[in-house]
Protein backbone atom coordinates (compact mmCIF):
# COMPACT_ATOMS: atom_id res chain seq x y z
CA UNK A 1 0.00 0.00 0.00
CA UNK A 2 1.16 3.45 -1.14
CA UNK A 3 0.26 6.78 1.03
CA UNK A 4 0.48 10.00 -0.17
CA UNK A 5 0.33 12.99 2.22
CA UNK A 6 -1.11 16.34 0.25
CA UNK A 7 -0.45 19.61 1.98
CA UNK A 8 -2.07 22.59 0.78
CA UNK A 9 -2.14 26.28 1.06
CA UNK A 10 -2.85 28.40 3.69
CA UNK A 11 -0.33 31.25 4.85
CA UNK A 12 1.30 32.13 7.86
CA UNK A 13 -1.79 30.72 9.59
CA UNK A 14 -1.77 27.68 7.64
CA UNK A 15 1.67 26.57 8.13
CA UNK A 16 1.18 26.81 11.93
CA UNK A 17 -1.93 24.93 11.93
CA UNK A 18 -0.95 22.30 9.52
CA UNK A 19 2.19 21.81 11.60
CA UNK A 20 -0.10 21.62 15.08
CA UNK A 21 -2.38 18.86 13.40
CA UNK A 22 0.94 16.85 11.91
CA UNK A 23 1.71 17.24 16.08
CA UNK A 24 -1.47 16.37 17.44
CA UNK A 25 -1.70 12.75 15.11
CA UNK A 26 1.86 11.85 16.18
CA UNK A 27 1.05 12.68 19.77
CA UNK A 28 -1.92 10.35 19.41
CA UNK A 29 0.02 7.72 17.48
CA UNK A 30 -0.57 8.52 13.36
CA UNK A 31 2.64 9.13 11.88
CA UNK A 32 2.47 11.33 8.45
CA UNK A 33 6.31 11.17 8.46
CA UNK A 34 5.50 7.58 7.08
CA UNK A 35 3.72 8.76 3.68
CA UNK A 36 5.63 7.15 0.71
CA UNK A 37 5.14 10.64 -0.73
CA UNK A 38 4.59 14.10 0.78
CA UNK A 39 3.53 16.60 -1.29
CA UNK A 40 3.21 20.62 -0.51
CA UNK A 41 2.08 23.96 -2.00
CA UNK A 42 2.69 26.90 -0.97
CA UNK A 43 2.16 26.67 3.65
CA UNK A 44 2.07 23.22 2.29
CA UNK A 45 5.45 23.08 1.18
CA UNK A 46 7.00 24.74 4.08
CA UNK A 47 5.56 21.77 6.73
CA UNK A 48 6.03 19.58 4.33
CA UNK A 49 9.68 20.02 3.87
CA UNK A 50 10.19 20.02 7.26
CA UNK A 51 8.00 17.04 7.94
CA UNK A 52 9.79 14.86 5.72
CA UNK A 53 13.25 16.13 7.25
CA UNK A 54 12.12 13.98 10.52
CA UNK A 55 12.03 17.61 12.48
CA UNK A 56 10.03 16.98 15.87
CA UNK A 57 6.93 18.83 14.70
CA UNK A 58 5.88 18.83 18.68
CA UNK A 59 9.01 21.08 19.30
CA UNK A 60 7.65 23.78 16.50
CA UNK A 61 3.84 24.09 17.93
CA UNK A 62 6.58 24.83 21.18
CA UNK A 63 7.98 27.79 19.33
CA UNK A 64 4.78 29.27 18.40
CA UNK A 65 3.36 28.96 22.48
CA UNK A 66 6.87 30.60 23.43
CA UNK A 67 7.07 33.60 21.04
CA UNK A 68 4.58 35.72 19.10
CA UNK A 69 5.03 32.88 15.95
CA UNK A 70 7.66 30.80 14.47
CA UNK A 71 11.10 32.90 14.93
CA UNK A 72 11.88 34.07 11.50
CA UNK A 73 8.45 33.14 9.89
CA UNK A 74 7.22 36.94 9.59
CA UNK A 75 8.61 38.70 6.70
CA UNK A 76 5.37 41.56 7.59
CA UNK A 77 5.86 42.60 11.38
CA UNK A 78 6.58 46.31 11.37
CA UNK A 79 3.72 48.29 11.31
CA UNK A 80 5.11 50.08 7.92
CA UNK A 81 5.71 46.70 6.30
CA UNK A 82 2.15 45.31 7.54
CA UNK A 83 0.40 48.73 6.01
CA UNK A 84 2.32 47.72 2.63
CA UNK A 85 1.38 44.36 2.50
CA UNK A 86 -2.63 45.07 3.00
CA UNK A 87 -2.20 47.42 0.53
CA UNK A 88 -0.28 45.12 -2.17
CA UNK A 89 -2.85 42.63 -0.60
CA UNK A 90 -5.91 43.74 -1.62
CA UNK A 91 -4.26 44.20 -5.11
CA UNK A 92 -3.64 40.87 -5.68
CA UNK A 93 -7.22 40.12 -4.35
CA UNK A 94 -8.81 42.39 -6.64
CA UNK A 95 -6.88 40.61 -9.73
CA UNK A 96 -8.02 36.99 -8.15
CA UNK A 97 -11.40 38.30 -8.47
CA UNK A 98 -11.24 40.12 -12.02
CA UNK A 99 -9.06 37.24 -13.80
CA UNK A 100 -11.45 33.90 -12.26
CA UNK A 101 -13.08 33.63 -15.60
CA UNK A 102 -9.69 33.33 -17.89
CA UNK A 103 -8.18 30.17 -18.89
CA UNK A 104 -6.07 28.63 -16.44
CA UNK A 105 -2.89 29.51 -17.89
CA UNK A 106 -3.88 32.72 -18.99
CA UNK A 107 -5.12 33.65 -15.58
CA UNK A 108 -1.60 32.76 -14.38
CA UNK A 109 0.29 34.72 -16.53
CA UNK A 110 -1.96 38.06 -15.57
CA UNK A 111 -1.33 37.43 -11.93
CA UNK A 112 2.62 36.54 -12.73
CA UNK A 113 2.47 40.04 -14.85
CA UNK A 114 1.55 41.56 -11.88
CA UNK A 115 3.46 39.50 -9.14
CA UNK A 116 6.83 40.28 -11.63
CA UNK A 117 5.95 44.20 -11.56
CA UNK A 118 4.97 44.90 -7.63
CA UNK A 119 6.96 46.49 -5.51
CA UNK A 120 7.33 43.81 -3.07
CA UNK A 121 9.99 42.15 -0.56
CA UNK A 122 13.60 41.93 -2.53
CA UNK A 123 13.50 37.82 -3.54
CA UNK A 124 16.60 37.44 -1.33
CA UNK A 125 15.10 38.43 1.64
CA UNK A 126 12.15 36.32 1.21
CA UNK A 127 14.31 32.84 0.83
CA UNK A 128 15.88 34.07 3.79
CA UNK A 129 13.01 33.36 5.59
CA UNK A 130 13.47 29.57 5.04
CA UNK A 131 16.86 30.04 6.27
CA UNK A 132 15.96 27.28 8.77
CA UNK A 133 16.04 24.79 5.75
CA UNK A 134 19.08 26.30 4.06
CA UNK A 135 21.75 23.50 3.44
CA UNK A 136 19.41 20.71 4.24
CA UNK A 137 19.42 17.95 1.69
CA UNK A 138 16.28 17.32 -0.47
CA UNK A 139 14.28 14.62 0.90
CA UNK A 140 13.18 11.56 -1.39
CA UNK A 141 9.82 11.41 -0.80
CA UNK A 142 9.27 14.78 -0.99
CA UNK A 143 7.55 18.16 -4.03
CA UNK A 144 6.52 21.20 -3.78
CA UNK A 145 5.11 23.17 -6.54
CA UNK A 146 5.28 26.31 -7.84
CA UNK A 147 4.30 28.35 -11.48
CA UNK A 148 7.02 30.30 -13.91
CA UNK A 149 5.65 33.79 -13.52
CA UNK A 150 6.11 34.92 -17.08
CA UNK A 151 4.67 31.78 -18.77
CA UNK A 152 2.47 30.59 -16.01
CA UNK A 153 3.46 27.03 -16.61
CA UNK A 154 3.25 24.88 -13.59
CA UNK A 155 6.37 23.57 -12.16
CA UNK A 156 6.99 20.42 -9.58
CA UNK A 157 10.38 20.63 -7.80
CA UNK A 158 11.63 17.20 -6.08
CA UNK A 159 15.03 15.69 -5.65
CA UNK A 160 15.59 15.63 -9.64
CA UNK A 161 15.14 18.95 -9.95
CA UNK A 162 18.54 20.04 -8.37
CA UNK A 163 17.42 23.00 -6.35
CA UNK A 164 18.26 24.35 -3.06
CA UNK A 165 15.35 23.66 -0.53
CA UNK A 166 15.15 26.96 0.81
CA UNK A 167 14.76 28.70 -2.56
CA UNK A 168 12.27 25.90 -3.67
CA UNK A 169 9.86 26.08 -0.86
CA UNK A 170 10.42 30.00 -1.20
CA UNK A 171 8.77 29.84 -4.78
CA UNK A 172 6.00 27.76 -3.60
CA UNK A 173 5.16 30.58 -1.01
CA UNK A 174 5.73 33.67 -3.09
CA UNK A 175 2.37 35.07 -2.84
CA UNK A 176 1.99 37.27 -5.69
CA UNK A 177 2.63 40.94 -4.81
CA UNK A 178 3.75 40.34 -1.74
CA UNK A 179 7.13 38.71 -2.32
CA UNK A 180 9.28 39.31 -5.22
CA UNK A 181 9.01 35.94 -7.47
CA UNK A 182 11.95 33.64 -6.71
CA UNK A 183 14.98 33.41 -9.28
CA UNK A 184 15.57 29.60 -10.54
CA UNK A 185 17.58 28.24 -12.76
CA UNK A 186 17.53 31.68 -14.69
CA UNK A 187 13.52 31.67 -14.85
CA UNK A 188 11.20 33.12 -11.73
CA UNK A 189 8.21 31.70 -9.80
CA UNK A 190 5.55 32.09 -7.81
CA UNK A 191 3.29 30.49 -5.26
CA UNK A 192 2.35 27.36 -6.29
CA UNK A 193 -1.30 27.80 -5.63
CA UNK A 194 -1.49 30.22 -8.62
CA UNK A 195 -2.40 26.53 -10.16
CA UNK A 196 -4.58 24.77 -7.19
CA UNK A 197 -4.48 25.25 -3.69
CA UNK A 198 -3.42 22.01 -3.26
CA UNK A 199 -2.49 20.27 -6.08
CA UNK A 200 -3.62 17.10 -4.84
CA UNK A 201 -3.70 15.48 -8.63
CA UNK A 202 0.39 15.06 -8.26
CA UNK A 203 -1.06 12.03 -5.55
CA UNK A 204 -2.65 10.03 -8.10
CA UNK A 205 -0.76 6.65 -8.22
CA UNK A 206 -1.04 6.22 -4.59
CA UNK A 207 -3.30 3.98 -2.76
CA UNK A 208 -3.82 6.03 -0.03
CA UNK A 209 -4.04 9.91 -0.40
CA UNK A 210 -4.94 12.52 2.86
CA UNK A 211 -5.02 15.81 2.01
CA UNK A 212 -4.87 18.04 4.51
CA UNK A 213 -6.56 21.38 3.20
CA UNK A 214 -7.74 25.79 3.79
CA UNK A 215 -8.71 25.82 0.97
CA UNK A 216 -12.37 25.32 1.49
CA UNK A 217 -15.36 26.90 0.96
CA UNK A 218 -16.31 27.32 4.40
CA UNK A 219 -13.59 29.69 4.70
CA UNK A 220 -14.55 32.07 1.88
CA UNK A 221 -17.71 34.74 1.50
CA UNK A 222 -20.33 32.96 -0.52
CA UNK A 223 -20.69 34.60 -4.09
CA UNK A 224 -17.04 34.73 -4.56
CA UNK A 225 -16.19 34.00 -7.83
CA UNK A 226 -13.30 32.35 -6.52
CA UNK A 227 -14.76 30.12 -4.34
CA UNK A 228 -16.35 28.65 -7.52
CA UNK A 229 -13.39 27.68 -9.16
CA UNK A 230 -11.45 26.55 -6.18
CA UNK A 231 -14.23 23.68 -5.28
CA UNK A 232 -14.05 23.06 -8.97
CA UNK A 233 -10.19 22.52 -9.26
CA UNK A 234 -10.54 20.81 -6.04
CA UNK A 235 -13.72 18.41 -6.93
CA UNK A 236 -11.49 17.46 -10.27
CA UNK A 237 -8.11 16.65 -8.25
CA UNK A 238 -9.81 14.40 -5.78
CA UNK A 239 -12.24 12.45 -9.24
CA UNK A 240 -8.57 12.35 -10.51
CA UNK A 241 -7.28 10.41 -7.94
CA UNK A 242 -10.48 7.99 -6.75
CA UNK A 243 -11.00 7.63 -10.80
CA UNK A 244 -6.72 5.78 -10.56
CA UNK A 245 -8.25 3.77 -7.49
CA UNK A 246 -6.91 5.97 -4.57
CA UNK A 247 -9.01 5.72 -1.09
CA UNK A 248 -9.26 9.72 -0.37
CA UNK A 249 -9.03 11.79 3.24
CA UNK A 250 -9.71 15.03 3.54
CA UNK A 251 -8.85 17.13 6.74
CA UNK A 252 -9.63 21.07 6.89
CA UNK A 253 -9.94 23.08 9.92
CA UNK A 254 -12.81 21.97 12.09
CA UNK A 255 -15.55 24.66 13.64
CA UNK A 256 -13.45 25.74 15.82
CA UNK A 257 -9.70 25.79 14.20
CA UNK A 258 -12.24 27.72 11.53
CA UNK A 259 -12.44 30.50 14.30
CA UNK A 260 -8.81 31.83 13.43
CA UNK A 261 -10.11 33.95 10.77
CA UNK A 262 -9.79 34.81 7.49
CA UNK A 263 -6.83 36.74 6.91
CA UNK A 264 -4.11 33.91 6.49
CA UNK A 265 -1.29 35.88 6.13
CA UNK A 266 -2.13 37.50 9.84
CA UNK A 267 1.52 35.93 11.52
CA UNK A 268 -0.12 36.83 15.04
CA UNK A 269 -2.74 34.38 15.01
CA UNK A 270 -0.14 31.75 14.31
CA UNK A 271 0.39 30.85 18.11
CA UNK A 272 -3.48 30.18 18.52
CA UNK A 273 -3.39 28.11 14.87
CA UNK A 274 -0.71 25.93 16.41
CA UNK A 275 -2.37 24.85 19.53
CA UNK A 276 -6.37 24.43 17.74
CA UNK A 277 -4.09 22.24 15.03
CA UNK A 278 -2.28 19.97 17.44
CA UNK A 279 -6.17 19.93 19.22
CA UNK A 280 -7.61 19.08 16.09
CA UNK A 281 -5.13 16.54 15.19
CA UNK A 282 -5.51 14.48 18.70
CA UNK A 283 -9.27 14.60 18.72
CA UNK A 284 -9.49 12.83 14.92
CA UNK A 285 -6.48 10.33 15.75
CA UNK A 286 -9.16 7.49 15.86
CA UNK A 287 -10.63 8.37 12.18
CA UNK A 288 -7.39 9.69 10.68
CA UNK A 289 -5.19 6.61 11.93
CA UNK A 290 -7.67 3.90 10.37
CA UNK A 291 -7.48 5.53 7.27
CA UNK A 292 -3.61 5.87 7.23
CA UNK A 293 -3.35 2.21 8.45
Amino acid sequence: MRRALVLSGGGSVGIAWQTGLCAGLKRSGVDLFAADFIVGTSAGSAVGAQLALGRDMEAQVLRYSESSGRPGSDPTSTGAAASGMAERMAGFMALMVSSAELEPEERRRAIGRFALEAEAMPEDQFVGVFGYLRGEPWPERYSCTAVDAETGEFKVWNKAAGVELDRAVASSCCVPGLFSPITIGGRRYMDGGMRSGANADLAVGHDRVLIVTLMTGERMPAGDPRLARLIETAEHERAALTDSGADVEVVAPDASAAAMGMNLMDASIAPRAALEGRRQGEEIADRIGGFWG
